[in-house]
């Protein structure tokens, strides 16, 4: 318990950057709240503030510290808002990551109907396009791609990603569409390449054009740059449909190729396991999926996508 009490005190003596606003928090002593922060920095062996006769802030340490610290009393009360039956009432940080092309694509424009249905949830978001470990990272809930490995892990799928292939009326204009996907060797083409790795995403066909090897005209580590390229006639670029299909229904791309598409995997909303039954979490994974689910033509094949 003495132990317990000197996380408490560690964490809301960061949060308020004074021991006084800590003790006023904790209902005990300035002096109370600095002997347990001394005890816990005499057992750990490292000094957890920078000190100053006005002020104190955290040291790198005591900034890794925090984080996983924070991260116990939130689940702490998690546990809590359970056993109460607090569902209608979620609260609480919740940590998401998110790759960067859904988050901004789908994620962001349901952010702000959550924030106001849920206004005790506080929302901690990192757009982040490399695979992390969750559990070490200390997050509640991310989004990732692709078949789910790791049985610590629990999944809810979104829905299949598809792409498209698409170019501006301008670009068509002055270029005859391609017929068949090796026909793209003639052509101007924009690639996206992985943040993490600069590895260059390939382009989802049907066999056998799988593997096709492509004019690299334009490359670009963000989708919304090959977005805005294809649309000022640069090229044709290989986009998610739930990227493409508003620009494709007002005309400002048009696709090709859509009967060659192949799927590019699924999408999936992943947690913890031992987080199952957290109302924060509960409460968002159900809001994204009745949200990503009122947009189905986000996942649809591309060959729906102008329909």
């Amino acid at each position: 318990m003495e132990s317990l009490a000197s996380v408490f005190a560690f964490v809301y003596a960061a949060e308020q950057q004074s021991y006084v606003g800590a003790a006023r928090i904790s209902g005990v002593s300035p002096s109370a709240i600095g002997k347990a922060i001394a005890r816990l920095e005499s057992r750990l062996s490292v000094r957890l503030f920078n000190r100053t006769t006005r002020s104190i802030s955290l040291t790198a340490e005591g900034a890794v510290l925090y984080e996983r610290y924070k991260h116990i009393i939130d689940d702490m009360k998690d546990a809590e808002a359970t056993i109460l039956q607090s569902r209608e009432r979620p609260t609480g940080r919740l940590r998401i990551s998110v790759p960067h092309i859904v988050g901004h694509h789908l994620l962001m424009p349901i952010l702000p109907i959550f924030a106001e249905r849920f206004p005790e949830i506080e929302l901690d978001i990192d757009f982040e396009d490399k695979v992390i470990d969750l559990i070490a990272e200390g997050l509640d809930v991310v989004v990732r791609s692709g078949e789910l490995a790791d049985g610590r892990l629990i999944a809810r799928h979104l829905g299949e990603q598809h792409f498209v292939i698409c170019g501006s009326p301008d670009y068509f204009e002055r270029h005859a569409g391609p017929e068949t996907p090796d026909e793209l060797t003639r052509h101007a083409c924009i690639h996206f390449k992985y943040p993490s790795s600069g590895r260059i995403a390939p382009w989802a066909f049907r066999p056998p054009y799988e593997r096709l090897l492509l004019p690299r005209s334009l490359t670009f580590n963000n989708t919304d740059a090959g977005l805005r390229a294809a649309q000022d006639g640069l090229g044709l670029a290989h986009l998610p449909v739930y990227v493409a299909e508003l620009h494709i229904r007002a005309g400002t791309l048009t696709p090709v190729l859509t009967a060659f598409m192949a799927p590019f995997g699924s999408l999936s909303l992943v947690w913890p396991s031992n987080r199952q039954l957290s109302p924060k979490v509960r409460t968002f994974v159900d809001f994204v999926v009745e949200n990503f689910a009122a947009r189905s033509c986000a996942f649809r094949p591309a060959s729906n996508a102008s329909k």
